[in-house]
């Protein structure tokens, strides 16, 4: 059964974890192995590049509830303290570390609410519509939301809030041109 913690895993033996999980099947053996922080981060540095089954890393991270939500941050810090910073370890064939995160609660699920809902957002929201800036970064209308996120996890992790950080962090977890294109427009901002 899946626990918090890294995992070498192809997509099917993912898919297959999953599935076990949904249907609290402990003794389904979905394929992948569970490894310690130093194998995840070593595997990582290497580029995450996909062994010869397909596999590359996952992080799984499971939550009780919603007020459980905000101990994600620190547990991902735990389990990779640089995530926020550029992905300096990509490499031609590389994949972004896939975090799972798991419900295990076994009430419902609540349906989330829009990222302008969410009273963190909503200040950063006004912020914005009042200077354009958001923590005295200026912003691009067409990507606030993303970035919002990135500030409230940066700000979280005790981070400087600088266009260049915001761009690190999401360069973690979106493919590079798009992270280019991002970095670009923040950057281009500044100067404005």
């Amino acid at each position: 059964m899946l626990e918090d913690g890294w995992y070498l895993m192809s997509t099917g033996e993912l898919e297959r974890a999953l599935k076990a999980w949904r249907a609290g099947d402990v003794g389904l053996s979905a394929g992948g192995f569970a490894l310690s922080i130093t194998e995840a981060l070593d595997f990582r540095n290497a580029g995450n590049v996909p062994d010869e089954q397909g596999r590359s890393l996952r992080l799984v991270l499971v939550f009780e509830d919603d007020s459980d939500l905000e101990r994600l941050l620190s547990t991902r810090l735990t389990y990779e303290p640089d995530f926020h910073s550029s992905p300096s370890w990509r490499r031609p064939g590389s994949r972004p570390v896939n975090v799972v995160p798991l419900h295990r609660s076994k009430g419902p699920v609540q349906p989330g609410r829009p990222w302008w809902q969410d009273p963190e957002m909503k200040d950063l929201e006004q912020e914005w519509q009042r200077t354009g800036a958001v923590s005295g970064v200026r912003i691009p209308a067409s990507y606030r939301g993303f970035v919002y996120k990135t500030v409230v996890a940066l700000k979280a992790a005790g981070a400087e809030i600088t266009a260049a950080a915001i761009a690190d962090s999401i360069s973690r977890w979106v493919p590079p041109a798009e992270a280019g294109r991002i970095r670009a427009a923040l950057e281009d901002l500044q100067g404005a």
